[in-house]
């Protein structure tokens, strides 16, 4: 059981359990079919009741990590992106918190900025149509959810640009986050960013990787502190 007790400190304590036991998972590797510890060992482990530990299983059972089968316990879910994706929009939704927010946007910034050099490299004309089609509704609508949803498309299109089915699939889930992430946190102001699509999209029309790298680091590093700091207040007040 080394690895899975560490010093409780914050939320409830069946959310606090609910998280070692996802990093226990995750850093021994746990397949689907694993068993994890019982509930008197959980319980042995934290220092905690049963009923503690009962509500983080359901947590976890909820994120569609894991299943509780009869005579075995609980074990690990044969779990897919969709499965990956439901887990992770409840931690969204269980812990809507700066530090939640905050981990979204830099997941998006890795995957985005480590794809462009394929994006420079493949890039077709069917795309680079797309690209251009996506910024001409941006350029052209009033609506601010318009605009959000074209935006998101937009960036949708640049990854597919790559022609690597698990960086699509990748983007697919971090931009359904986004989805839910302006749902819950409707912050922020459009059109602020449409000369940075324009520069983007002209950087994948010349394949200039260095450019589309370097616009692309702005774009979204001035969205990060952008939300950063409207959290920030939110906290605040």
């Amino acid at each position: 059981m080394e690895g899975i007790k560490k010093e409780l400190k914050r939320e409830t304590l069946s959310e606090q359990i609910a998280e070692r036991l996802k990093e226990y998972i995750f850093e021994k590797g746990l397949k689907p079919g694993d068993r994890l510890p019982t509930e008197t060992e959980l319980m042995e482990i934290f220092g905690v009741s049963r009923s503690s530990v009962r509500e983080a299983m359901k947590a976890l059972q909820a994120s569609g990590l894991i299943e509780v089968r009869p005579r075995k316990g609980a074990v690990i879910s044969n779990f897919d992106l969709n499965t990956v994706f439901d887990g992770l929009m409840y931690d969204l939704s269980f812990r809507s918190d700066e530090e939640m927010f905050l981990e979204i946007l830099e997941a998006r910034k890795v995957l985005e900025i480590a794809a462009l050099p394929l994006v420079a490299e493949k890039i077709d004309e069917e795309h680079l149509e797309k690209l251009e089609y996506w910024l001409d509704k941006m350029f052209n609508t009033t609506s601010v959810d318009e605009y959000r949803d074209y935006d998101m498309l937009f960036h949708q299109t640049l990854i597919e640009a790559t022609h690597n089915r698990f960086l699509i699939q990748m983007g697919v889930i971090i931009f359904k986050f986004f989805q839910k992430l302006y749902e819950l946190f409707p912050h922020r102001s459009g059109f602020v960013s449409l000369n940075e699509h324009k520069a983007i999209y002209e950087a994948c029309k010349s394949r200039d990787v260095e450019k589309l790298q370097q616009v692309m680091n702005v774009h979204l590093s001035r969205y990060y502190e952008e939300v950063k700091k409207k959290v920030g207040q939110e906290e605040n007040q």
